[in-house]
């Protein structure tokens, strides 16, 4: 049985919708995408064994989806797709790393003879180390260093008992599975991976249990014909995301009892929760999890072996070197001392892919110097790289600039408990005080009643995140990817197809013409406003965003920008930032009561409040927006659209924006009436000019302090305000 998984990428239906058919017509798994960045989003939640590419493709060209799988899921082949193709296309697709090119229009015998290829090449060659992995007997060697771990396989491999792996995300659990599978006496049965996660449930339920059906002629005890998934070997991953039915129905099924025909030659399942707890709180099947207690092997995470880092690089980087046949690279001391010094929060995984990385854009002298390394591996604690030093010249300096960053990190350990901090490093209080002096870290003020509070940190997000949509202004299918970054960087929006990048930074305003517009050099992006927004409220400090000419406008608010990050997930970093406190007031505009003007002033806590007064239906409108959390934001303002008159939108179609304006993304007004939709608020409109406001305020990279009050204002004179509390304040701070 074919058990792998191909996505599709291509937005021509006749020719998916054919794909499709054949390729489920072969036994394989297959998915869509329409374009290039709901690919990107697919394999981001659960990677594909192979992707049939299409090259030109709506909003993000074949090309650079497959630089982009290729650089984070170099194991995933790509076949390219082509009815335009040329040689210097197919040159470059290979180079890149896809499998093959494929010509339109193509015979279906070729096209599945094309994919059976890959499959065969792909278990024959073992062309990446996670394949050679997963297919080898003996154990990779960052297991065998692990003897109880070891032991436990071997163990596991002499019985058909269902096994349970357990060990936090990316510690190799599949590994571990497909090792002892290989040991085992079923080495010969199909091995099938169903992450439960992301497959649906008939999905799962149909590759453990067929129907008992009675033949003609047949005892009363025989069943008719049994799936040919039958005699497989079930691995189930994220067993903790099982429907409550599908868990129950599982535990009758290994006791024996289901009433359906139980298909597995053996199971495994495994999890990176803790599965008692969740057993013990209702959230799973504590039958279930009974089942396994005599066959449990827990993996530990890569930090609790850490000093074996050095051997695994190594033998990584030679075993590499001899299939590519090129001289295995050396890791200077301070590039392994700060690999030794990181912590790993994604394991073994998370290591195989940086050193894939190092290996693609690494030095070509044959060393590997700190600077090869990503930034977040290099700066972490321990790890002291030329880099991390800034402008340091000496070694009085670096040993400075090090030990600020070891007290911050300390502080922040201890909850900046200043009591706490001084006993955690065996040091004197008065000591401690005139380095915290020497370095000006601010501790919060104590006021008497309640704990104070902690500095702010510079936030990130764990990990990449995707959205599909188009843009208002443009109309052209669009999206963003987010990616984390290390303390310091700030926002940076970078073009999806070239790679440039421009810092969301009030000296790159291009233009407010009906959104705030960045540029540097050719590089641009417009309707950054909601994003940033966003950004601004929930204090993400450190950020790239990858976007095409104009980012996505959704339904016309910001609250799927909010699910968006939400769903990154948020770090925090040992850097502290500071807000921008207004020290007087600062106004833009005419005081004229009819005409725009908005103003800053000093207050304890970031408030805006708007007012507005516009011909029906909007008439006279104010809100007041008092920062109090992200939760504040998220229900008082993300929710509100833009919106236009019917006369506007017509001028502005003409004009070349608004291309994208639909129905469902803006607000159209006319005729005195809201003429598309229902109001999420009695003052929407007020409450989307303050998400407006919001987010051209955090081009001056940091949160602030004070009071803002507008009146009929735009991106105009946002922009306006900003650049004179820049000129007044920054500048002279």
């Amino acid at each position: 049985m074919a058990a792998e998984r191909v996505l599709i990428v291509d937005d021509e239906k006749n020719i998916v919708s054919s794909l499709r058919d054949i390729l489920n017509d072969e036994g394989y798994n297959v998915s869509i995408a329409e374009d290039g960045l709901g690919a990107l989003k697919m394999i981001q939640s659960d990677p594909p064994d192979l992707v049939l590419l299409d090259i030109w493709l709506p909003g993000m060209d074949g090309i650079e989806v497959l630089k982009t799988v290729k650089t984070y899921h170099p194991e995933i082949e790509v076949l390219i797709m082509s009815g335009h193709g040329t040689i210097d296309t197919a040159v470059q697709a290979t180079k890149l790393g896809a499998f093959d090119f494929i010509e339109k229009p193509f015979s279906l015998d070729q096209l599945t003879e094309s994919v059976e290829n890959v499959f065969k090449e792909k278990n024959k060659i073992q062309g990446g180390l996670e394949s050679n992995l997963l297919n080898q007997e003996d154990l990779p060697l960052c297991f065998e260093m692990m003897v109880e771990v070891k032991k436990a396989t071997l163990q596991a491999s002499q019985s058909n008992e269902p096994i349970f792996l357990l060990g936090e995300k990316g510690t190799g659990k599949e590994f571990i599975a497909h090792c002892i599978h290989r040991r085992s006496h079923e080495s010969d049965h199909p091995f099938i991976k169903l992450n439960c996660a992301v497959r649906k449930s008939h999905d799962i339920r149909s590759h453990l249990f067929s129907e008992m059906k009675k033949k003609p002629g047949r005892s009363k005890n025989s069943s008719g014909p049994v799936s040919r998934k039958q005699g497989s070997v079930i691995y189930l991953s994220n067993v903790e995301s099982l429907s409550k039915d599908l868990q129950e129905e599982l535990a009758q099924g290994l006791k024996g009892q289901s009433e359906r025909k139980f298909l597995p030659a053996r199971l495994m399942i495994s999890s990176s929760k803790n599965l008692k707890v969740l057993a013990a709180g209702g959230q799973f099947n504590p039958e279930l999890l009974g089942l396994f207690k005599n066959t449990m092997l827990e993996i530990p995470p890569l930090r609790n072996y850490s000093e074996n880092i050095p051997m695994m690089v190594k033998d990584y980087f030679e075993e590499c070197a001899e299939k590519g046949n090129f001289p295995a690279p050396v890791v200077e001391e301070d590039a392994l001392a700060a690999l030794c010094h990181y912590e790993w929060p994604e394991n073994v995984k998370e290591l195989r892919s940086v050193l894939d990385k190092i290996l693609i854009t690494g030095s070509t002298c044959g060393k590997i110097t700190p600077q090869e390394l990503p930034p977040e591996i290099k700066n972490s604690k321990g790890a002291i790289a030329p880099d991390d030093l800034g402008d340091s010249e000496t070694f009085q300096e670096a040993e400075l600039t090090w030990e600020k960053g070891f007290i911050i990190h300390h502080l922040r350990k201890n909850k900046w408990d200043l009591e706490k901090t001084c006993k955690a490093l065996k040091t004197d209080n008065k000591l401690f005080q005139e380095k915290l002096k020497r370095h000006a870290i601010r501790l919060p003020e104590p006021d008497g009643k309640k704990p104070s509070a902690p500095l702010p940190l510079q936030r990130t997000l764990k990990r990449s995140v995707v959205l599909c949509g188009s843009g208002l202004h443009s109309g052209i299918k669009t999206g963003l990817i987010l990616q984390p970054l290390p303390p310091g960087s700030g926002i940076i929006f970078g073009d999806i197809s070239t790679g440039k990048t421009i810092p969301a930074q009030l000296e790159n305003v291009q233009s407010t013409d009906y959104s705030t517009c960045l540029k540097k050099g050719l590089a641009s992006v417009a309707t950054i406003e909601h994003i940033m927004a966003v950004l601004h409220m929930y204090r993400i400090t450190n950020l790239l965003i990858k976007v095409g000419d104009e980012a996505p406008v959704m339904d016309g608010s910001a609250k799927d920008f909010c699910a968006l990050i939400e769903d990154g997930e948020f770090e925090e970093q040992d850097g502290i930032y500071d807000e921008i406190v207004i020290d007087k007031t600062y106004t833009f505009g005419s005081e004229d009561e009819s005409a725009p003007v908005i103003s800053i002033e000093p207050a304890e806590t970031f408030t805006v409040s708007y007012y507005m007064k516009y011909p029906e239906p909007i008439g006279t409108q104010d809100y007041t927006f008092r920062f109090k959390g992200e939760s504040s934001f998220k229900n008082e303002i993300a929710p509100a659209r833009t919106f236009g008159f019917m006369e506007d939108v017509a001028q502005l179609t003409k004009m070349g924006f608004a291309s994208g304006g639909k129905l469902d993304n803006f607000i159209l007004l006319g005729d005195k009436k809201v003429l598309n939709t229902k109001l999420r608020f009695e003052n929407e409109f007020a409450r989307h000019k303050i998400l407006d406001i919001l987010g051209d305020f955090y081009l001056l990279g940091r949160p602030i302090r004070g009071h803002i009050k507008a009146h009929r204002t735009g991106h105009t004179q946002n922009i306006g305000l900003l650049k004179m509390i820049q000129e007044n304040l920054l500048q002279t701070a």
